[in-house]
């Protein structure tokens, strides 16, 4: 015969002869009585030395025995998982407990519950993890004072626990999460310098070899030393410096362009004329300030006449800038409309100052000499 516990008897006949009153109780064999719907408790005299003359072998206890019965686990909600991939753990509370009443346990000793307790680990979330991105330790900082830079390595690796660190190319991990490899750094602040200030440059060169142009200077953050030199710094070291007054930019002058030579005028029938290249001066320039350009009419001749087989390199140029420094603020003026009669006086003007052989040789036909003449053709023909 097998009971789970203590505190009961065997069967539901009564057997020998009780004599006094004591708390027993009886159950259904094999079944677990601390649960069985076959439990009944009462009291009912009973005599020890009667237990021996029962057919059914019955074991009688007192009501201290039935506390002692009654044993079982009870497990409480399982934890957490430790890890979201790559096999986790998670826990449970187990506890001893021994039934006290119908309705009432009590916490027990975990020795007298059954020896095979229920499970308080279990492995969770099982699945690989993805590749992820590992940084390494950030460098110093490049300055020791100011703004400076500091850098580490940034890598994809796999993540799985229990394999060995393997490197994964950057294309395995998402790329837009990847940690930055660099950062600005500052330490402390740097000591102010005194000496620091904003030191002009000298003016450069004249923008134009000749005539108008431009030169400028520049404007830096250094500091001088005593040979008359000095030690340039970032442009930022001086922003809380003020800055000198004075232009930066102005007007030159490199006095006027020489004339370009006189072509030599000869008769169209003058074997003596070579070919060449000849150009007109040059025209008045576009705008007076601001930057304009100069025209001038440039055509291959042989005995004054348009020819070809001048050499291309070495065709002079037919325009260029002029005027190219900064205009004054505008002062506005009325002005009067050009005369349409002065401007038909002005366009008719010798452009060469040996514009007057031209009549004499009998060329202010041509094209060319009748346009760049066309003052001193024109005082022929009156």
């Amino acid at each position: 015969m097998s009971l789970r516990g203590e505190g009961g008897v065997k069967g539901k006949d009564r057997c020998g002869n009780f004599s006094s009153l004591s708390s027993i109780m009886w159950f259904t064999e094999g079944s677990d009585w601390s649960q069985s719907n076959d439990l009944h408790m009462r009291q009912m005299p009973f005599d020890e030395s009667s237990v021996p003359q029962c057919t059914y072998n019955l074991r009688i206890f007192n009501a201290q025995g039935f506390r002692h019965g009654g044993k079982s686990w009870t497990t409480g909600k399982w934890g957490l998982c430790s890890r979201t991939c790559g096999s986790g753990q998670q826990t449970r509370n187990i506890r001893c407990m021994r039934k006290v009443s119908y309705q009432r346990e009590e916490l027990a000793p975990q020795s007298l519950c059954p020896v095979n307790a229920p499970a308080q680990l279990q492995p969770c979330n099982t699945q690989a993890c993805p590749p992820e991105w590992s940084t390494g330790a950030w460098s110093q900082c490049s300055k020791s004072c100011g703004r400076g830079l500091r850098k580490r390595s940034v890598f994809c690796r796999a993540t799985d626990p229990g394999t060995r660190a393997v490197v994964l190319p950057d294309s395995m991990c998402k790329l837009h999460l990847k940690p930055k490899a660099q950062e600005s750094c500052v330490l402390s602040r740097c000591p102010r310098n005194e000496r620091l200030q904003w030191i002009s440059t000298a003016w450069g060169e004249c923008s134009a070899s000749c005539g108008a142009g431009v030169r400028r200077r520049e404007l830096h953050c250094g500091e001088k030393d005593s040979e008359g030199g000095y030690t340039e710094f970032p442009v930022r070291r001086c922003r809380n410096l003020q800055k000198p007054e004075g232009d930066l930019e102005q007007s030159c002058y490199n006095g006027p362009c020489p004339e370009p030579p006189v072509p030599q005028l000869l008769s169209p029938g003058s074997p003596s004329v070579t070919l060449g290249w000849y150009s007109s001066p040059w025209l008045q320039c576009s705008v007076s300030c601001g930057g304009g350009v100069q025209s001038r009419s440039v055509q291959c001749l042989r005995q004054g006449r348009p020819s070809v087989g001048c050499l291309p390199h070495q065709r002079p140029l037919s325009s260029r800038a002029c005027n190219t420094h900064f205009c004054p603020a505008p002062i506005p003026l009325p002005v009067p409309p050009p005369s349409p009669t002065l401007k038909v006086e002005q366009s008719c003007i010798d452009f060469f100052s040996w514009c007057h052989l031209v009549p004499q040789h009998g060329v202010c036909n041509h094209k060319f000499y009748g346009q760049q003449c066309c003052k001193s053709c024109s005082a022929k023909r009156q």
